[in-house]
């Protein structure tokens, strides 16, 4: 059912980590976790890890950043 959000969010996500950048492939699954109401995508506990301590980096690192700081 793709009025599911996170069925949406599976469909479109990238297809790395959110924290390091690792590409996902059959040895590195995709695990997706749910932050604010937004889904991210992750390779391991520890990039987990690091995203739940600060979380706010890494969700402002994911949007696109229309205003770069001018």
């Amino acid at each position: 059912n793709m009025s599911d959000p996170y069925e949406k969010y599976v469909a479109s996500a990238p297809k790395k980590c959110c924290v390091c950048g690792t590409e996902f492939s059959t040895t590195k699954p995709m695990i997706t976790k749910e932050f604010t109401g937004e889904y991210y995508s992750f390779c391991s506990a520890t990039c987990i890890a690091t995203f739940e301590a600060d979380p706010e980096k890494f969700a402002r690192m994911d949007e696109e950043d229309d205003d770069n700081g001018s």
